[in-house]
């Protein structure tokens, strides 16, 4: 980018000359502008950082009063001054707003400046006019290379915070290469994010949190692997944080780790994919909760964390039931359940299968002839309470990717 070419009759140098002999005085009335009119500037111009600043006016200035003659714009070594200028305050960690404020007042003052220097020297009245809006012109150029070095500066310190940021999450999660204390307190230092005492993961589908970490209210440190992306969230449990990690996640499918403390959060993300791959693939029954929350679903993950295992149990425990007709099949399957749900109590079996509590002893009976021994060991119960859901959960999953005809 370069400073914009202004449109006005070159003065003669007799009027350049009275002025230029005035850049002192002038860069004066601007400094003093600024230090009155900006609560921010106002110390920073008499103290050391201001005497780079008092230069690059009075260069402007010069580069200025040269164009005036030669009815030429500005050097591109000029704009480069003002980008770097622009770099150095988002560097001191200095506002735009309060730059950009900065510069229209020294503005107006060079205009003031300039104006009475030069009616002073017997410019004609729109000499003064057009001299104005080079001026204008010519600041307004100015202010754009500062606020491009401020947005340049700005952005590669955001992309190298964001790179540091991502380097923490990996020593944080990576299970192979345990970061040591030291390493992680130096990494935590360099990425200006404080390790929480607390912390759980948010494991995203696709390779992009998408919106959710400009979402969250607290800093969240973004990663991805080959699995997906995640982010790792401090403080999960706070006032409000469920909220608004359900609104953070609008639209994605994402499922959050359990709360662990930060040496653990390997394992928030494991449980957290695990989990995020049931709900993907219509394991879990939706209870409408967002993101999918790994301790609401932990016997299901458990049993499901190993699919050919899940599926042995289910073979080995209801093999019997397996060679019966599919609807009879069924019904004694959802009687099964319904008995260990309610412990055996007849007429609450009844009541949630909708039958006569003589039928439900009629089905029981049919599975002691199934199952034999297994319905009355606490262990085989046990057993086959986890076979009843594996079995359940595998259904659904088979049912969810069974192709659905078009239009359905």
């Amino acid at each position: 980018m370069s400073v914009q070419r202004w449109t006005v009759e070159p003065l003669p140098a007799a009027a350049v000359a009275v002025v230029r002999a005035s850049v002192d005085h002038l860069v004066g009335e601007v400094v003093a502008a600024i230090e009155a009119g900006s609560s921010v500037y106002g110390g920073v111009l008499s103290g050391p950082e201001g005497t780079g600043i008092r230069i690059g006016i009075e260069q402007a200035i010069r580069a200025f009063l040269d164009g005036l003659e030669r009815g030429e714009h500005p050097t591109a070594e000029t704009g480069e001054m003002w980008r770097r200028l622009g770099e150095a305050e988002f560097q001191a960690g200095r506002s735009l707003d309060a730059l950009r404020a900065a510069f229209r007042i020294g503005t107006r003052a060079a205009w003031r400046g300039a104006a009475e220097l030069a009616s002073g020297a017997g410019i004609p009245t729109q000499l003064v006019i057009s001299l104005a809006e080079a001026i204008f012109v010519y600041t307004d150029g100015l202010a754009a290379e500062v606020v491009e070095g401020y947005l340049r500066m700005q952005s590669d310190q955001a992309g190298e915070l964001e790179r540091r940021r991502r380097r923490l999450a990996t020593l944080l999660l990576d299970p192979g290469v345990p970061a040591d204390a030291e390493a992680l307190a130096r990494a935590s230092e360099l990425a200006r994010w404080p390790i929480p005492a607390e912390l759980a993961v948010l494991a995203v589908a696709g390779h992009s949190p998408g919106e959710a970490v400009r979402r969250l209210s607290v800093p969240a440190l973004v990663g991805g692997d080959i699995e997906g992306a995640y982010l790792v969230v401090p403080d999960p449990d706070g006032p409000g944080r469920a909220r608004e990690l359900s609104r953070a996640v609008e639209g994605l499918q994402a499922a959050l780790g359990p709360t662990v403390a930060p040496r653990a959060a390997e394992r928030s993300l494991r449980w957290a994919r695990l989990v995020l791959s049931l709900a993907r693939d219509g394991v879990l029954a939706d209870a409408g909760e967002r993101p999918t929350r790994v301790d609401l679903h932990l016997g299901t993950a458990i049993l499901l964390q190993d699919e050919a295992l899940a599926r042995e149990l289910v073979r080995r425990r209801l093999a019997p039931l397996e060679a019966l007709p599919e609807a009879e099949r069924e019904r004694l399957l959802d009687t099964l359940a319904a008995w260990l749900d309610f412990q055996r109590h007849t007429p609450a079996i009844a009541a949630a299968l909708h039958v006569h509590p003589q039928t439900v002893r009629y089905r029981i009976a049919k599975l002691r002839e199934l199952l034999g021994d297994g319905l009355e060991a606490g262990d085989s119960r046990f057993e086959l309470e986890l076979a009843v859901r594996a079995r359940r959960a595998l259904a659904r999953r088979e049912r969810d990717s069974r192709p659905r005809p078009p239009g359905v």
